[in-house]
């Protein structure tokens, strides 16, 4: 099992099989983080739908409170138009205010998930075939060595 072409195989498959496993598990690392990101987003966007409808129903109650209020004490001119008017621009303001907080929230995650993205290592196929190459290389001399000291110490026994 120690000549020099057992070791260079064993050495190539160990690696091959280390490499593989890094691959692997930078596939799922990068998954993970996929997946992470995606629900962040799907969280976000719920919760901005959430708010927004909050502003809106609120806004809208007090549109129909102003229009009783109008209605009751007959003051339905032009000044209650331009209330109006100014509620709904509000409303409109609050709907961008949220989708921008949206779009600034969604950039954060999508920095974030880049950021876990770049720092998981997996390995290139040129830097697999050196390693691979490395470790073959090196079993052969492993294996080589290790069989010029069993010959070494068969001579010595020879020669006593």
């Amino acid at each position: 099992m120690c000549d020099p072409v057992s070791m260079t195989i064993l050495s190539i498959v160990t690696t091959g099989v280390s490499l593989y496993a890094q691959s692997q598990t930078a596939k799922a690392q990068r998954s993970a983080v996929n997946q992470q990101a995606e629900n962040e987003r799907e969280e976000t966007l719920e919760a901005a739908e959430e708010e927004l409808g909050v502003r809106i129903r609120a806004s809208r109650e007090s549109r129909a409170r102003a229009r009783v209020a109008a209605g009751e004490s007959g003051a339905l001119g032009a000044s209650f138009a331009a209330s109006m008017n100014q509620s709904l621009s509000d409303s409109n303001l609050d709907a961008a205010l949220v989708a921008k907080q949206v779009a600034f929230t969604q950039r954060g995650i999508d920095d974030r998930a880049n950021v876990a993205l770049s720092q998981i290592s997996s390995p290139s196929a040129l830097s697999a075939g050196l390693q691979i190459a490395s470790a073959g290389v090196s079993g052969f001399q492993t294996g080589t060595s290790i069989k010029d000291r069993r010959v070494a110490k068969k001579k010595k026994k020879e020669g006593e």
